[in-house]
């Protein structure tokens, strides 16, 4: 093993991150702006509750999509993260929905709570 620290070369294409940012920030500026950000939390809440409820029951992704099949349009990565993995990062969903509460509330605009929840991230799997 090298002392010098580097990392072993990489075996095989990179995994697929999802969109990129250029793409993320294209989809973020088609989205409808006339979805309160309270409403969003509550609608998300409860949506990830069902999944939960529905994976509880012993329900296939396709049952759950054929019963949530507005989730899974709406939010489709969010509805893989809950559905495909059973330990998704429930402690970063949850500060997204404070942050959309508190938008809600009028205590933060968008800005403030993008760049909250970007530090979050970034501390927990980038500076970790």
């Amino acid at each position: 093993m090298p002392a010098s620290g580097n990392n072993p070369p990489r075996k095989g294409p990179p995994k697929d991150m999802g969109p990129s940012i250029e793409e993320a920030i294209t989809e973020a500026q088609g989205r409808r702006l006339d979805f309160p950000a309270e409403e969003r939390g509550k609608y998300v809440r409860a949506m990830v509750k069902r999944v939960q409820e529905l994976q509880a029951a012993g329900r296939t992704i396709e049952d759950i999509t054929e019963q949530l099949p507005e989730f899974k349009r709406d939010f489709p990565y969010l509805f893989e993260m809950v559905t495909e993995n059973s330990d998704f990062d429930a402690g970063s969903l949850k500060t997204m929905l404070t942050m959309l509460d508190r938008m809600g509330e009028g205590s933060l605009n968008h800005h403030q709570a993008t760049v909250i929840v970007g530090k979050r991230l970034s501390d927990r799997y980038i500076k970790k």
